[in-house]
């Protein structure tokens, strides 16, 4: 009977990858840095570039499509690195939690371009009439929906990570194994 039950009740640890903060604050750090140098090399095209690719209305998505990727290889190298079994569950978490921000700040955006829009109608003193969202703006919200999208997502899975702590681990196979006889 002892036997039968531990098997039944056998604990098999689940070997997770643990993400650090500093795995997505590098990444994070160097996509600013390469934002910043193609910046300063096309002062005026890239500008031009994101407000043209924003007109055609597949900015967001791109966005989107490029930061789940950019996630997914660094949480595949992070598991690779600590030679440890990815988790499908997690890279699915990180994927939802990088679409939710690109999201958000596309909900950001839409409502500053539906503002501007709103106020065409409404005869503005000074003259002044803007039809979109600049391209300045576009790059102040680019850069931010980058950074966000690479560092919140790891942040979210560090946080519920930090649930189950290591003496609680040991504290349940304690229990488990004297449950079963051992």
């Amino acid at each position: 009977m002892a036997v039968a039950m531990n098997r039944t009740t056998a604990f098999k640890r689940l070997n997770t990858v643990k993400v650090r903060m500093s795995d997505a604050a590098v990444l994070a750090g160097a996509a600013s840095l390469l934002y910043a140098l193609v910046l300063m090399a096309f002062p005026r095209a890239f500008p031009e570039l994101l407000a043209r690719v924003f007109g055609w209305g597949y900015f967001f998505l791109a966005l989107g499509v490029v930061l789940v990727g950019t996630n997914e290889i660094l949480f595949l190298r992070i598991s690779k690195r600590r030679s440890q079994k990815p988790d499908l569950l997690t890279a699915g978490y990180i994927a939802f939690l990088t679409t939710t921000v690109v999201f958000g700040f596309w909900l950001l955006v839409s409502a500053a371009n539906l503002q501007t829009e709103i106020s065409q109608l409404v005869p503005d003193p000074s003259g002044r009439a803007r039809d979109r969202v600049g391209p300045e703006e576009l790059l102040v919200y680019t850069f931010l929906t980058m950074v966000s999208g690479i560092f919140l997502p790891y942040l979210m899975v560090r946080v519920t990570q930090n649930y189950v702590s290591p003496a609680k681990s040991a504290d349940d196979e304690r229990v488990r194994n004297a449950a079963a006889g051992q």
